[in-house]
């Protein structure tokens, strides 16, 4: 008969010593610290024309050709001043198709989505394009970042909504 007690001895000695260390673990383990909070200040349209519209102007008005009676003008970033207003241009962009996923400014968490992340993957070939000083690329990658913003625009626009975002009032 000893040997049944000896082995509910030892169980519940090795229980006793997991449990323990269990406890003692559990004490040293630090919660994760919480994410830090995203505060929107903007609205949705205060977005759009202070930060999107502008860094898309200097984009598309950076490469281009005008035709005159004396024949064709390329323009292009010449300095190196000029194309870094392209890439930070590129950057807001990019940077813009983040700030379109936080908070109030969602409008769904499915085409939404999709199409700020095209807006972030059209900043990334823009600023790539800027940084091998590439005009023609630049040119190429505008007509891709007016296809993202028209593709939201044809979708989520809202007509006559003023510009802290409330809705137009009902007719």
């Amino acid at each position: 008969m000893r040997a049944p007690r000896f082995f509910l001895s030892t169980a519940i000695a090795l229980a006793t010593l997991l449990a323990s260390g269990l406890l003692v673990s559990g004490c040293d383990v630090t919660p994760p610290a919480p994410p830090p909070p995203f505060m929107p200040m903007a609205t949705l349209p205060q977005l759009m024309h202070g930060v999107v519209d502008p860094a898309a102007d200097v984009l598309w008005a950076s490469v281009g050709s005008i035709v005159t009676k004396d024949g064709v003008e390329d323009f292009f970033p010449r300095t190196e001043e000029e194309w870094i207003l392209v890439e930070n241009a590129a950057v807001m962009l990019m940077e813009s198709g983040n700030l379109l996923m936080i908070g109030d400014r969602v409008r769904d968490h499915g085409e939404w989505m999709t199409m700020s992340q095209g807006l972030i993957d059209a900043g990334k070939l823009a600023l790539t394009a800027a940084q091998s000083r590439n005009p023609d690329e630049i040119f190429r990658v505008g007509g891709e970042i007016y296809a993202a913003c028209d593709g939201c625009h044809q979708r989520y626009w809202v007509e006559g909504a003023d510009p802290d975002g409330a809705a137009p009032a009902a007719r």
